[in-house]
């Protein structure tokens, strides 16, 4: 059953192959199309303050678009193995951006076949003074890669998947399942909890299937991740230093997980949505500020995650939306909450 859902994932992921949307408005507000005929994007980012936006695509261009208008030629094209869920998959802005001008992105390598993060400065609409700033990591599989890359109290945090091999999450001296912690410039930072002397980790937290998503409570450090399960266990993890987060070889559906002192998720779904890129909220729409939101790839549904005031649990989950697979969240132009797919981005605006 776990190779049957992987393999529908994956046909979904790759050919963007989902039914027809079906809008629905969370109360208070409306869904309305920003911008269509994309060409499956998988990670937006905007420059705090402006209607210039960057976001990256399967198969290799880093595209900028100011307004709605799709800049024709891309910031950089990167030459990517993108089978499977191999790619150019996430992208984050340094938070210095509008005086540095650096932009980074994860992508799989063609050859030498391996996992990079690169580090861009951007003059005009160009993507210049290439950096791998992070590289040689392993891609064994086109599967369970994860990708994403997320800012939090001036570091830079990466999620790795466990290259379709479990055993690789609860080895913590692998770079393979796990949250990675980085400097900006790419050198390993103190405080890591599995460095040793003269051998510094990047390892923050292991025990990771495929990190799909990372984002952060605003105005604080505490970082959260979305990560899919196999047939089951879809989930929200609240990222903490040195944590195991459970699987690996053995694990069972609905358990805190395997090795030592599994964390359970802040909220696990069940059932397989396939959740994606998830944005702590902080906008314009007052009334929908102060939660987590994720995208479902599988069930097309935007997922309010309702939390508590510190940010510690999970109240409940509401469907604001649904309709085409979402691939990421985030605030955008006018403080709005912005959403991509695999066809176009969308945005919730007062009714």
């Amino acid at each position: 059953m776990r190779k049957a859902m992987t393999a529908t994932l994956i046909t979904l992921f790759v050919l963007g192959a989902l039914p027809p949307a079906s809008f629905a408005a969370p109360k208070g507000g409306k869904v309305v199309r920003y911008k269509g005929g994309l060409n499956f994007p998988v990670d937006m980012g905007w420059v705090p303050g402006t209607k210039r936006a960057f976001f990256t695509e399967k198969t290799g261009r880093i595209r900028v678009m100011q307004g709605r208008k799709l800049i024709k030629r891309p910031c950089a094209r990167l030459d990517v193995a993108s089978d499977g869920e191999r790619g150019l998959l996430g992208l984050a802005l340094h938070p210095n951006y509008r005086k540095n001008h650096f932009l980074y992105v994860f992508y799989v390598n063609a050859s030498p076949l391996e996992s990079r993060v690169a580090r861009f400065k951007v003059k005009g609409n160009r993507c210049r003074s290439r950096k791998d700033i992070v590289a040689n990591v392993p891609a064994p599989s086109g599967y369970h890669i994860g990708g994403q890359l997320e800012f939090a109290g001036g570091k830079l945090f990466v999620s790795v998947g466990e290259g379709h091999d479990p055993g690789n999450a609860q080895d913590k001296g692998s770079r393979l399942g796990k949250v990675l912690r980085y400097n900006p410039d790419g050198s390993i930072p103190r405080g890591n909890p599995f460095s040793k002397p003269g051998n510094r980790s990047p390892v923050w937290s292991y025990g990771h299937r495929n990190g799909f998503g990372l984002t952060h409570k605003p105005g604080t450090q505490k970082l959260y991740q979305t990560e899919n399960g196999p047939e089951c266990d879809d989930e929200l993890n609240r990222i903490k230093r040195g944590r195991n987060y459970g699987w690996g070889n053995g694990y069972s559906c609905g358990d805190a997980g395997v090795g030592p002192r599994p964390k359970r998720p802040l909220h696990r779904w069940g059932a397989v949505i396939a959740v994606t890129d998830p944005w702590w909220y902080k906008g314009r729409m007052k009334r929908l500020n102060g939660d987590i939101y994720a995208g479902g790839f599988s069930d097309g549904a935007l997922h309010r995650l309702v939390m508590n005031d510190k940010g510690t649990k999970v109240r409940r989950d509401r469907i604001i939306h649904r309709g085409e697979g979402i691939v990421d969240v985030s605030k955008g132009p006018g403080g709005w909450l912005y959403f991509m797919t695999a066809t176009g981005m969308y945005r919730i605006v007062p009714d």
